[in-house]
């Protein structure tokens, strides 16, 4: 069961072809001056070829994964009232 909000279909990413990595990867902008240029996320570098954006359920094509939390089962869990919680208050 997927929380609402943590539905990534139809969110874009930018990515582009990193020279240093030898891999698309994803991007992010940054300021040389004042001018922005493009940079990879592993290694900074700069990146000028093969910039588009991507969907984020295209991400895994490009080895990457998108966290979504899960939860022990427990409709309460992630609000402090896990198990432990019950082993506590037993306790």
């Amino acid at each position: 069961m997927q929380e609402e909000g943590r539905d990534f279909t139809g969110i874009s990413f930018d990515v582009g072809q990193c020279d240093v990595c030898e891999r698309e990867v994803l991007t992010y902008p940054a300021y040389e001056g004042e001018a922005e240029v493009i940079c990879c996320v592993h290694c900074d570098a700069r990146v000028t070829n093969g910039l588009r954006t991507a969907l984020g359920e295209d991400l895994p094509d490009f080895g990457y994964g998108l966290l979504e939390l899960q939860g022990c089962g427990n409709p309460e869990c992630g609000g402090g009232r896990c198990s432990r919680m019950a082993d506590e208050e037993a306790g």
